[in-house]
């Protein structure tokens, strides 16, 4: 029977071994993107404490622009448009 195996709790679980096993078909690491989210947004904040403002972490983070695509944004609003009236 295939399994997926979500490896939170067994981080040397890696690629190859799950492989190895034979019965494993999918590995899901969403926790680790939570997780990575979580790391990044303290570090930030930490800059901008220490230097007290965005001036130098501004130009190492994604522009806003860039969240707007990953949100698609633009799709969103012509759905709006069409179905909000």
């Amino acid at each position: 029977m295939p399994l997926v195996v979500v490896p939170n709790a067994y981080p040397d679980l890696d690629a190859s071994r799950a492989r190895a096993l034979g019965n494993i078909r999918m590995m899901i690491y969403g926790n680790y993107c939570i997780r990575a989210a979580a790391t990044c947004m303290q570090e930030t904040f930490r800059r901008i404490i220490a230097d007290g403002g965005v001036h130098n972490v501004h130009k190492d983070i994604l522009p806003v622009e860039e969240i707007f695509r990953l949100q698609r944004t633009e799709e969103i609003k012509a759905a709006e448009a069409r179905f909000l009236r």
